[in-house]
């Protein structure tokens, strides 16, 4: 069950005022911040005040306030700030029996509803408000939205609008029409200026099933990329890894399928071959599929079986990047991966081979001159440890494991490499672990070295 205090205090709705009257009691900043709200709703607008208008306001009719006017007739009250609590009572009192809406700014028990911060793109409104407990917030996410939004949408809403008849006429499919819709919807966010009046139905084809492989990164949306967040917005379908961030999920459309098909510390909940399956059947209904891995797909994602059994299809497939785990176990050390002089290169190495077993490649990498970033090392780090430094490695070389590296949770040990497997024993990790192995992340290394004539580190 929520909180109470995490409630919605009531449902937004979009309220017709053309042609309707509206009373706005007050003429002072308050109404006039009101007033550019309501201007261009088509509402009949009556104001009512018996103090001056504030500059906002100069050149519009302003009828007295006492005697209280007639009410009858009236959709919406709205009672400025600058009217006092004992007037504010009886207008709200009076318009609760002529049967009008009332917003009593800044006195929510007086009123029925609340006007919300707006961003308008012509027909286009987005509505924001918090229930009169932080009005200031609201007015910085609509500067926000202000300024993501394109100036020409509006036109562009009005002229899709114009099509909808002639859209449907022209696809009876359902599904293909709602295709083709969203298809215009994300194309006219970046390209508003598209010329829909003169689009035949056809222009922008609508595509058949598709498959997106979406990296995640290794934590929240906030290290998603704009073209990853887009895909998942956009899914019919989204099969997903067992360690994506549910916030992640939250991105996709309200009737999207989630179906988890993770895979964690080789417990498999469904098989590769279950996966890649599955994505063909699903794109050949004609489903936009995103195939949400964590971190990057090209790195231990399997992406050779699922991209090879898409292209056996004949399904089309998009390959998304997202931030390896690497990147922000570096990130969480706040050290660098390479570094001038002692690391010049980085290599990625699974802690375990497709058998379970230590893979070869760590004892080849180990001469090799630079960090090594192990992946799913977390229960072989004794033999890692050991193997490394047989191959050769420095037993009192920098090294750190890093668990939930990118996420809010994520713990970290940095000590010497023989001491490395101790060390994981006493962090006690159950998360993912990403282990670095090199001079680079030593937490004493030096930050500041010779740069060049701009002040830029020397290559």
């Amino acid at each position: 069950m929520s909180n109470q205090s995490d409630t919605a205090d009531g449902l937004p709705l979009a309220l017709r005022l053309t042609g309707r009257r509206v009373m706005v009691f007050g003429a002072g900043p308050g109404a006039a911040a009101k007033l550019a709200l309501l201007d261009g709703t088509g509402a009949e607008i009556r104001i009512h005040d018996d103090a001056p208008a504030c500059a906002e306001l100069a050149g519009r009719l302003i009828r007295p306030l006492h005697p209280l006017p007639d009410l009858a007739g009236t959709r919406l009250v709205v009672i400025a700030p600058e009217i006092d609590d004992a007037t504010t009572a009886l207008i709200a009192e009076a318009a609760a029996a002529a049967g009008a809406l009332v917003h009593a700014v800044d006195r929510p028990a007086l009123s029925d509803v609340t006007l919300p911060a707006l961003v308008r793109r012509g027909p286009l409104q987005i509505a924001i408000h918090t229930g009169g407990r932080f009005p200031a917030l609201a007015s910085v996410l609509r500067q926000r939205l202000e300024a993501l939004l394109p100036p020409g949408l509006g036109a562009a809403v009005t002229a899709a609008g114009s099509r909808r008849g002639e859209i449907a006429r022209r696809l009876t499919d359902p599904a293909a029409r709602r295709r083709f819709w969203r298809d215009l919807a994300a194309r006219l966010l970046d390209h508003p200026e598209i010329p829909i009046d003169d689009l035949p139905a056809d222009a922008i084809p609508v595509q058949a099933g598709r498959v997106d492989l979406v990296g995640a990164g290794p934590g929240g949306p906030g290290l998603l990329t704009r073209d990853a967040a887009r895909a998942i917005e956009a899914a019919d379908v989204v099969l997903y890894d067992a360690l994506i961030d549910p916030a992640i999920l939250e991105l996709a459309r309200r009737e999207a399928r989630r179906i988890p098909v993770g895979k964690r510390c080789g417990a498999h909940a469904v098989r590769q071959a279950a996966i890649s399956a599955l994505m063909v059947r699903l794109a050949g209904e004609g489903l936009h599929v995103v195939r949400l891995k964590g971190g990057d797909p090209a790195i231990f994602g399997r992406l050779d079986e699922e991209l090879g059994a898409l292209d056996a299809a004949g399904i089309p497939a998009r390959i998304i990047p997202g931030v390896t785990a690497a990147a922000a176990a570096a990130a969480h050390l706040r050290r660098p991966l390479t570094l001038r002089g002692a690391a010049r290169s980085v290599s990625l190495v699974a802690g375990h081979d497709l058998a379970g077993d230590l893979p070869g490649a760590i004892e080849a990498l180990a001469a090799a001159d630079g960090t090594l970033a192990i992946y799913m090392g977390r229960d072989r780090a004794p033999a890692i440890v050991a193997a490394l430094i047989a191959a050769g490695r420095d037993p009192a070389e920098p090294a750190a494991a890093v668990e939930w590296a990118g996420r809010p949770q994520a713990r970290s040990v940095s000590v010497p490499l023989a001491m490395l497997s101790d060390a994981l024993v006493g962090l006690d990790a159950d998360g993912p672990v990403t282990i670095l192995v090199g001079e680079a992340i030593a937490a004493s290394a030096t930050a500041a070295r010779p740069a060049d004539a701009e002040g830029r580190d020397a290559a």
